[in-house]
């Protein structure tokens, strides 16, 4: 007798001497698996359930809807056109409107208990179990709107040329696509027909009269096969009067890729190749600039030495001469130049007259940030007076209020109005005004300006001669330097028509506004002003009481800052 034949009978000996112990634990066994499947819990996926190729096994069922509804929404829609086999856009449900529910035909929706007393059917039972039924709810608004706008324009679908694509060694070809042109009713169909499943990739293939790309995939990739001929080598170029080599890789990495006049075409793209040639070619050839020296006496120029022209890297030709060689016209590229003028350094100086300080004023415009509109009047003394843009309108700010204050003040005068009358948030006239001349309050600004009339103070403040001014209704108002400098002079003069208290009721507030960074800040003496800031717009326009004399001072800006307006200031009392 052989070896197996001895161990089969042993083995046999023994189940049979064991029978008792084995039928025993058999049955253990199948009390288990039954237990186990009659207490398995209802509201559970089967251990070894599977959607498509999503394993939902033990999940809750409610779980296992919202992940295999999380998979459904970010599933691909394949979108052909006519009778074309590659796809003209992929995109997700919802960019069409379409969303999913699965949640109330979950598999296993039942583990019947006959099923249930069957040992092992919890291990194969889902296999008999189909996949959940989808319910597709759709929008046909987006699904329109996705044709219209991200699809296509009156169902018009442009074929996509083909083009290239650097890998970093060579190139892919990325292929064309034909297009078409459809009616929408087809095309909407097509679209409501889509229905997205567990398996596979959803597709919507519209009706359409198929039109060709004008590049198509052989002529991309003759192109690539000659950019790579002609860069096997690298490229040569020449820098100065030497000459360095541009690697193939290096080289064919900056080239963008366009169609023109139906032919596929490259250019060496300058943002790409910078770092190359900011590293490897413009420290060569670089040269620094001199410096030219102006020395000027307000407008005149007494004085100029000019500084040496530099040069650096015209980047736009030498560009143009690498894509030469690419196109097989060159054997080398060339670094080619361009000139740098030399930095200007103006020495100025400036005399204490109206011209000088005019001068002062264009040259501090020039040489700062932001667009600028200044008068300056000297009230007393010398009587100069110096503008720059002093008739550019710019928006009011809160300046207007100067105005507002104005018409205020007229009304009062004449008995039309109270200081006690109410105006805005339980505010008389008296707090009203000092807090939009002290403090810049918009409400109490707005509240008058409403009462006195746009028309009406247009027109008041016009008959001042400020003619650059004026509200109309809706649109922004607006001033220039000259009228504010102008006002403020009739209103330091007592010749706007105003009575004595009426005026020193107006400066005494405005010596008080809370805001000191501009004109205030550039000078140490008494000021009477209203600021007016929006945006990139910062203007203050004052009454300086110095010791040199009074003087009105306007500064408009736009783009500038506070600290500039005070230096300017500091800069025109230096000069008096």
């Amino acid at each position: 007798m052989n070896r197996v034949a001895k161990l089969y009978k042993k083995a046999r000996q023994w189940t049979v001497h064991h029978k008792r112990e084995l039928t025993r634990s058999a049955l253990s066994a199948v009390g288990a698996i039954l237990l186990f499947q009659v207490l398995y819990p209802g509201d559970r996926m089967l251990p070894l359930e599977k959607v498509g190729a999503t394993h939902v096994g033990t999940w809750l069922k409610q779980d296992a809807a919202k992940k295999l509804e999380k998979q459904l929404a970010n599933s691909q829609i394949n979108v052909y056109i006519g009778d074309s086999k590659s796809a003209y856009t992929t995109i997700k449900p919802k960019d069409i409107g379409l969303s999913m529910n699965v949640s109330k035909s979950m598999p296993s929706s039942e583990y019947p208990w006959y099923v249930r007393i069957v040992p092992t059917s919890i291990l194969w039972f889902q296999l008999l179990q189909p996949n959940p039924n989808i319910g597709y709810s759709r929008n046909e608004k987006i699904a329109l709107q996705f044709l219209e706008s991200d699809l296509a324009t009156s169902c018009v679908l442009p074929a996509k040329n083909a083009s290239l694509k650097f890998n970093g060694k060579d190139f892919d070809v990325v292929s064309a696509r034909e297009g078409g042109t459809c009616k929408k009713s087809d095309a909407m169909s097509a679209l409501a027909n889509v229905s997205p499943s567990f398996s596979g990739v959803a597709s919507a293939r519209i009706p359409a009269e198929v039109s060709q790309p004008k590049i198509h995939d052989a002529d991309a990739q003759k192109l690539a096969d000659k950019l790579m001929s002609t860069s096997k080598s690298g490229v040569s170029i020449i820098v100065g009067k030497t000459s360095q080599n541009i690697p193939q890789t290096e080289v064919l990495s900056w080239l963008s890729f366009t169609t023109k006049s139906s032919e596929l075409t490259f250019n060496v793209d300058a943002t790409k190749s910078k770092k190359y040639f900011s590293s490897n070619v413009t420290p060569k050839i670089a040269k620094q600039a001199g410096t030219t020296y102006i020395s000027t006496q307000d407008f005149t120029i007494l004085s100029k030495k000019v500084g040496a022209t530099g040069q650096t890297l015209n980047t736009t030709a030498t560009l143009a001469t690498i894509e030469d060689v690419l196109n097989g016209d060159s054997e080398a590229a060339k670094a080619m130049t361009a000139p740098l003028k030399p930095n200007v350094v103006y020495r100025r100086s400036y005399t204490s007259t109206s011209t000088g300080i005019s001068a002062l004023i264009t040259h501090y415009d020039d040489e700062h940030a932001g667009d600028f509109g200044v008068a300056f009047s000297e009230l007393s003394g010398q009587s100069r007076s110096a503008s720059h843009q002093a008739t550019r309108q710019f928006t009011t700010a809160s300046t207007y209020k100067l105005f507002v204050a104005y018409g205020t003040l007229r009304n009062v005068d004449s008995g039309k109005w109270k200081w006690s009358m109410q105006v805005q948030g339980g505010r008389n006239l008296t707090k009203c005004f000092d807090d939009m001349i002290v403090k810049s309050d918009n409400a109490c600004a707005e509240a008058l300006l409403k009462k006195l009339g746009y028309s009406k103070l247009t027109n008041d403040i016009r008959a001042l001669g400020l003619s650059q001014s004026g509200f109309v209704t809706g649109d922004t108002p607006l001033t220039t330097a000259g009228d504010l400098t102008l006002f403020l002079t009739k209103l330091q003069n007592n010749t706007l028509g105003l009575k004595s208290s009426s005026r020193t009721t107006l400066i005494n507030a405005m010596k008080r506004n809370v805001y000191r960074q501009g004109i205030p800040a550039g000078t140490s003496a008494t000021v009477a002003d209203k600021v007016g800031f929006l945006n990139a717009l910062v203007h203050d326009a004052a009454i300086v009481y110095s010791s040199k004399g009074t003087y009105v001072l306007t500064i408009m800006t736009d783009g500038s800052s506070w600290a500039n307006v005070a230096e300017l200031t500091r800069k025109i009392e230096a000069l008096r």
